[in-house]
């Protein structure tokens, strides 16, 4: 089953700690998880995405939402690595 995301509904502004582990669904806040610290190479986002997704980085649900986490400032690319930012 894939997850579902209401992108509409997600809080626009800084992330905190306390705002990612309220967030829906445990994928999600797996993701943003995963990003904290050193990041993720694209090759570990990929096999995350496909496991817990269903679909790889060029999937228009997960284009979706990589853009709507990245025009938060919570999930972006740095170099090779796709971080989380909190703030």
């Amino acid at each position: 089953m894939v997850p579902t995301v209401d992108l509409d509904s997600l809080p626009m502004g800084p992330l905190s700690m306390a705002g990612l582990l309220a967030l829906e669904p445990a994928e999600l806040r797996r993701l943003l998880k995963s990003g904290l610290r050193r990041g993720l190479s694209s090759d570990d986002l990929q096999a995350l995405l496909e496991q817990d997704w269903q679909g790889g980085l060029d999937t228009p649900p997960v284009q979706a939402l990589l853009a709507a986490l990245q025009q938060r400032g919570w999930f972006r690319r740095d170099g090779d690595r796709w971080k989380t930012h909190l703030g």
